[in-house]
């Protein structure tokens, strides 16, 4: 392992974070998710408004949200997946906080 992080191939950003074989920083890795889950799925229109849903990470899980309405709309499974994320930053929080006192 180098002492120095190798750049992000996307943005350049030094980073010490591999994804798929490459030096990928957290950020791009994300927009990389998205934009794979985008080509790999079917549009789908908005319930509401019909308006094509557009992909959004939400605490590490892919959503569909509607650009016109602003409502979500979620997969099997991704409510759970969301909340168990949230409830794990939450417990690192905690853990931080206790470690500084």
């Amino acid at each position: 392992m180098s002492l120095v992080a190798e750049k992000c191939i996307r943005c350049g950003e030094r980073t010490r974070e591999i994804y798929r074989d490459n030096p990928t920083c957290s950020p791009c890795r994300d927009e990389i998710e998205i934009a794979l889950a985008e080509s790999s799925e079917a549009h789908r229109a908005c319930p509401v408004d019909n308006a094509i849903l557009k992909k959004e990470l939400a605490h590490g899980v892919i959503i569909d949200r509607c650009p016109v309405c602003r409502g979500v709309w979620l997969d099997p499974g991704e409510l759970e997946r969301v909340n168990d994320e949230v409830a794990d930053e939450v417990w690192r929080a905690m853990a931080f906080t206790r470690a500084l006192n």
